[in-house]
């Protein structure tokens, strides 16, 4: 008795663990896809067009700008921060040109790109000068499209 009494607590015991073993492997991989990063940025637009030719036609005058094709419609961008601060500073350049923009708040995870803005943020924090301002802008749009759209 006492002999098949610990064959059976071996067993057991070795099919608690194995068991054990599987469930907390599954518990790690269901919580590693779970936590991500969240990076909300925010994209100022200058509006929204169905077709390609509608848009470039109406931001004609604006030289630093990017076109993307989102869902059925056409999202003209011109600039994207992550700092609320040149977030007001560059709705305060859009109007003084005249151009009236829209705010779009969005996320993403390319890291690349995150590293890219976080230094043009600096950079358009650090200076006051409208044409250095859009310079930065058209080298944080390309590295958008280079980086998250392609």
């Amino acid at each position: 008795m006492t002999k098949s009494f610990f064959v059976t607590m071996i067993v057991a015991i070795l099919l608690g663990s194995i068991l054990g073993n599987f469930l907390f492997e599954q518990y790690k991989l269901e919580s590693s896809e779970v936590v991500k990063e969240v990076n909300s940025l925010y994209f100022i637009m200058e509006g929204s067009y169905s077709s390609l030719e509608q848009a470039s036609n109406a931001t004609k005058d604006i030289d630093v700008k990017l076109i993307t094709k989102e869902d059925a419609n056409y999202i003209v961008y011109l600039s994207i921060t992550k700092d609320s601060n040149n977030l007001e500073k560059l709705e305060k350049l859009y109007k003084d040109l005249n151009i009236n923009t829209t705010i779009k708040t969005m996320s993403v995870s390319n890291k690349e790109f995150l590293a890219t803005l976080e230094q043009m943020d600096l950079l358009i924090n650090n200076t006051k000068d409208n044409e250095e301002i859009l310079s930065i802008n058209e080298v944080v749009l390309a590295n958008y499209q280079e980086f998250v759209l392609e």
